[in-house]
């Protein structure tokens, strides 16, 4: 795969804009080496005429009609298809302040190549066949993981691990496929191996229960990948915005003794045993005083819509009956009973409290003096995720909803090639169905894609990545 051969050369500044030790521009396409010759000069003479691939070289960068000095620094030229999108690739290493970056790249504009696209270079590296989709897709995640699962996660797929799963599934049914359409192609020949209804049987359902594994890793991924929206809900003062504050382990929201404090809703993220955690503090549910406690108490409303997970705070000390109303309002929503004030009451009125609830996961805490938090944080991690995860023993975990979708397909397409078998149907409808359970692991993969689907994908990057 190689359609970008006669592809233009593009650049962009490869490392977050803002003051640091070091900068990279990164030049990749044709043109690279022929733009470095223009703008770059080495330290030692005599001037050379090209550069060793992959070496390391100090001079100066210049602006290439002037030859005024712009900066000191190291550039390295990494010949195609030995890179990373498998083009020539040229990188300048210099110091990392904005405006130094920001001349260099408009001398390597001026020399002849054009800004890169958002996940250009990344783009190029799939479409050079240095990568396939599902690592192409990995690079961003590993660049915005918020955890270390979240990064181990990333990490396992830009390795190639769920290329090596999916490509597995495939062959499986290309091997069935293969036996199915030699012997509809070849009947009358004794060499061509004929596959038994049970062994072909056999094999479908073996591919459907690896398919049904990877499936059951997704919610935990998407959270992974996406983070956990866990809404905090309650009445006014029930000590909703002192829990925030217990959890985030800092003073991030209003605490007075007045109910209604909170008007907005307050978001934060928060890692929780690996899990990246985003709370949204809201306003008291109550009817609201004025105009803007009643915005407040609406925009909870709206979120509440959004979140995977409910923390519902009730005041220890005060009555339950107003709280069972809303409850009973939001059946559909996972639930956490947070019972606040433990520090007020005496044991014998949680036990209570915690009878009123019924089969709904429930914790005391003290938000004040931050009494049950971890035992709260334990509960939110049990209620989250499917799997227990940790660092050392995470594995392939489907996170896209792309990856879901393919292989729910395949997996249907599976599912009707077995009651085809089973009905005694000619081998041919058989191999349709196999067909388009490939055709939808390639999906997966990148050997069939579309345009729009890449531009989807690659628009999620960063300039320059």
């Amino acid at each position: 795969m190689n359609h970008l051969a006669d592809s233009d050369t593009i650049a962009a500044i490869s490392t977050p804009l803002g003051e640091g030790g070091i900068g990279i521009v990164r030049v990749s396409g044709p043109d690279s080496l022929k733009i470095l010759r223009k703008i770059f000069k080495p330290k030692k003479a005599p001037l050379f005429k090209s550069f060793e691939s992959h070496k390391l070289y100090y001079g100066e960068v210049l602006e290439p009609e002037s030859a005024q000095r712009l900066d000191d620094g190291l550039v390295a030229f990494m010949k195609g298809p030995n890179s990373y999108t498998g083009e020539d690739v040229v990188e300048i290493n210099a110091h990392g302040g904005v405006i130094v970056l920001r001349s260099i790249l408009e001398a390597v504009l001026l020399s002849g190549a054009r800004p890169a696209e958002p996940g250009e270079f990344t783009k190029r590296a799939f479409l050079n066949g240095r990568i396939d989709l599902t690592r192409a897709e990995a690079v961003i995640d590993v660049i915005k993981a918020d955890t270390v699962l979240s990064l181990q996660a990333a990490q396992n797929q830009l390795k190639g691990q769920l290329f090596k799963e999916v490509d597995a599934i495939k062959e499986k049914l290309v091997e069935v496929l293969a036996h199915i359409e030699a012997e509809l192609d070849f009947p009358d020949e004794d060499d061509v191996g004929e596959l038994s209804p049970n062994e072909i049987h056999s094999c479908l359902m073996e591919t459907n229960n690896h398919i049904k594994k990877l499936l059951s890793t997704y919610e935990d991924g998407k959270i992974l990948r996406e983070g956990l929206k866990i809404v905090i809900l309650g009445r006014p003062n029930a000590g909703k915005s002192s829990l925030l504050n217990a959890l985030l382990n800092e003073e991030r929201a209003i605490v007075t003794s007045l109910p209604g404090t909170t008007r907005d809703v307050i978001e934060e993220t928060v890692n929780i045993k690996g899990i990246p955690v985003k709370f949204m503090d809201t306003a008291g549910l109550r009817e609201g005083n004025d105009e803007v406690e009643t915005i407040g108490v609406s925009f909870a409303k709206k979120r509440l819509e959004g979140a995977a997970l409910v923390l519902y705070v009730i005041d220890a000390e005060m009555g339950i009956e107003d709280d069972i109303e809303i409850l009973n309002g939001i059946k559909d929503k996972k639930i956490i009973i947070v019972l606040n004030k433990m520090d007020r009451v005496d044991s014998r009125r949680i036990d209570e409290l915690k009878k009123g609830f019924k089969d709904l996961s429930g914790v005391a805490v003290s938000a004040l003096y931050k009494d049950g938090i971890e035992e709260l944080k334990g509960i939110i991690c049990q209620n989250a995720l499917h799997h227990p995860l940790d660092k050392e023993c995470i594995g392939v975990v489907i996170n896209d909803v792309r990856h879901k979708n393919a292989l729910q397909e395949t997996a249907q397409s599976i599912k009707r090639a077995v009651k085809t078998l089973s009905k005694r149907l000619p081998k041919e409808f058989i191999a349709i169905e196999l067909r388009e359970a490939v055709h939808e692991l390639g999906k997966i993969t990148g050997e069939i894609t579309t345009e729009d689907v890449l531009e989807r994908i690659f628009s999620r990057f960063c300039v320059g990545k």
